[in-house]
């Protein structure tokens, strides 16, 4: 056998040719569906033939082209990783969806920060600034002040009441850039209007709360000062009540930090807002406290000490330069600390409002495997992906007990024999 398309020798690789392959008496070729004996495996899809163990040769045939994935699939890889967080993610995961969503983040803010600052500049007009610019005596002066301590403490509860409602609002926003989905102000807006009236309940419930903590440890020293008790017994009331009272209002505000956002995202009522809040921050309260305690004080210094800055300057040098300012020039110093007060506000209230929705997401990470869930089955709507599963439907408190049937133990089937000519 000279012909170099002849068969070759076992083993040597030399693929045969299509006449030396024909059968006897036949003057063409078999077809590749001719070559294939019984049993034998099918040749391969690109023509070429290799011996069994050897090397399969390389075709000129181009490979089949890999499958795109679909336009719609979703995409999880985000800029916030989809685990759970440590407290520097956190914070970061905050500053990202403002970053990555600022139409809807900073108008909702600004929205409600400007109507929060509105209502304190008229306060302190006509509460204060009639005052100021028409006696300068220790009555009035002492009334000025008494007006500017409520004032300012009425600030601090609209602020806390802002970034409750801003948890809520735009808890959707943190949920579509987890899952790496942009949020507009319109999407966001039609993702908690169905409701937004239990919305407001929640916080006005949690703001009731915290308030009653408050309240209640300071009742005893308000009692003694009500009815001219010692000024020792007065003083026992404040130095046992004070500490106590702050304790309990800021116990209050952590269990129930979470109820907003948990109340849009997984459409619950008030109450069962409320029970879940607590339900997710027991076993984890130091952490939550750390957490949410850092953010205040970043927020803090930035809405009062940071961004407010410039305009407090100029507010500053015109007031050394009009000792009593009246008229237009007081309106105009107004409206210029309650413009630096808006902007500061704008900034920080959504950061604030971020880490409060972050956290609960990470609660849900590290109580309930979300994150693993998640991966395993990308949502098609990443709102819905949210909704609680069959576990925590429920709400909070204990979980459905399930009924368990006992299933009597059989003894397991002996192995089979070893085939013929095995050893045993």
């Amino acid at each position: 056998m000279t012909d170099p398309r002849a068969w070759g020798t076992p083993g040597s690789g030399a693929p045969p040719s299509d006449e030396a392959r024909a059968t006897p008496g036949s003057d063409t070729p078999p077809s590749d569906e001719a070559r294939v004996t019984p049993g034998a495996d099918a040749p391969p899809s690109d023509g070429v033939w290799a011996t069994p163990g050897a090397d399969r040769p390389p075709s000129d045939r181009p490979a089949p082209p890999v499958p795109e994935p679909a336009a719609d699939e979703p995409e999880l890889e985000t800029e916030i990783p989809l685990r759970p967080l440590g407290v520097s993610e956190i914070l970061d995961g905050a500053v990202t969806y403002i970053r990555r969503n600022p139409r809807a983040t900073l108008g909702m803010s600004a929205v409600m920060t400007t109507v929060v600052e509105v209502v304190v500049t008229l306060a302190q007009y006509f509460l204060i600034g009639s005052q100021a610019r028409t006696e300068i005596t220790p009555g009035a002066v002492e009334k000025s002040v008494g007006w500017a301590f409520v004032i300012s403490a009425g600030s601090l509860l609209l602020t806390a009441y802002v970034v409750l409602l801003l948890s809520g609002l735009l808890a959707p926003v943190m949920a579509r850039t987890l899952l790496g989905r942009p949020t507009s102000l319109v999407h966001a807006w039609r993702a908690v209007r169905p409701c937004l009236g239990r919305l407001f309940g929640a916080a006005t419930a949690v703001l009731v709360a915290v308030f009653l903590a408050l309240a209640i440890p300071l009742t005893p020293m308000i009692a003694a000062v009500a009815v001219d008790a010692p000024v020792g017994v007065q003083a026992v009331t404040w130095i046992l009540g004070a500490p106590l009272a702050f304790v309990a209002m800021v116990m209050a505000y952590i269990w129930l930090a979470f109820s907003t956002p948990i109340l849009v995202m997984e459409h619950r009522g008030v109450i069962a807002s409320l029970r879940r809040s607590a339900e997710m921050v027991r076993g984890r309260w130091w952490r939550t406290f750390g957490v949410l305690f850092l953010a205040l004080v970043i927020t803090v210094l930035a809405e009062f000490v940071v961004i407010p800055g410039p305009f407090t300057v100029v507010v500053e040098i015109v007031a050394n330069v009009h000792p009593n300012p009246s008229g237009g020039l007081l309106v105009a110093l107004l409206a210029v600390s309650a413009v630096g007060r808006i902007v500061a506000g704008t900034l920080v209230n959504p950061f604030n409002a971020g880490v409060i929705a972050i956290v609960y997401a990470d609660r849900r990470m590290r109580r309930e495997a979300f994150d693993l869930e998640l991966q395993m089955r990308p949502p098609d709507d990443p709102l819905a992906a949210w909704l609680p599963g069959p576990l925590t439907a429920a709400g909070s408190g204990p979980q459905p007990k399930v009924r368990r049937t006992p299933v009597p133990w059989t003894a397991p089937a002996p192995p089979p024999p070893p085939p013929p000519g095995w050893p045993r």
